[in-house]
């Protein structure tokens, strides 16, 4: 007679393939292998998972998403950008376009609209105007000149790329790493003397709106 065949030296899942071959059913409810035990937790209690963050309020578990605070985040600063600063706004449902004067000027296009119609009759709308150009063309003047100064620092006789190939490409410098460098401080140089004339330019204007009691308007 044959060894017999002892079922509980198998492996769990092999076992409950067999005990379905022999009886025809197939227990899906049994659990195979090791239960974590669940923690006990007392209200007031935090933690998380490598997707979810909990806490334990009176009576349930509060589940939340780890980024959740993010997005929140997100939200607000979204909602910011579509809110019009005058705090008497009127217009209820702002368009696309009002979405858009509001992330550049601050305004809809409704209140923006009462601005420089209040602007023109105090006759100070092209100080203003000319005030919001010239701040833009200062803070792009002066990105341009910390890229050249930058540039200056890296200045070689020679540069190598990696193509994607992983084959190298060398450029070499038209004229001398000395000439190089003086052309640049030169561009520094204009760049610089351009920016301090636009920023007496926009002060002579912002004094011009202060004297009107206009400079909260910028």
């Amino acid at each position: 007679m044959g060894k017999e065949f002892k079922k509980k030296y198998m492996h769990p899942t092999r076992r409950k393939l067999v005990d379905m071959v022999e009886t025809g059913k197939y227990d899906k409810n049994t659990t195979v292998g090791y239960t974590k035990k669940e923690e006990a937790r007392n209200v007031g209690d935090v933690w998380e998972d490598e997707h979810n963050k909990y806490e334990k309020k009176e009576g349930y578990v509060l589940k939340t998403g780890k980024n959740s605070e993010a997005l929140q985040e997100i939200r607000k600063y979204l909602a910011e950008k579509s809110k019009c600063n005058n705090s008497d706004c009127k217009t209820i449902s702002k368009s696309e376009k009002d979405l858009k004067f509001i992330q550049n000027n601050g305004f809809c296009i409704n209140c923006t609209v009462d601005r420089e119609h209040d602007l023109r009759t105090a006759g100070v709308f092209e100080e203003y105007q000319n005030y919001k150009v010239w701040t833009r063309m200062i803070v792009f003047g002066k990105t341009k000149l910390e890229e050249l100064k930058q540039s200056l620092l890296d200045v070689r006789p020679f540069y190598e790329y990696v193509n994607e190939n992983g084959s190298t490409e060398r450029w070499d410098l038209p004229n001398s790493v000395e000439d190089t460098k003086k052309e640049i401080q030169d561009m520094i140089n204009t760049g610089e003397g351009e920016i301090t004339e636009l920023e007496s330019k926009r002060n002579l204007a912002f004094d011009v709106l202060k004297e009107k009691n206009y400079e909260h308007y910028i």
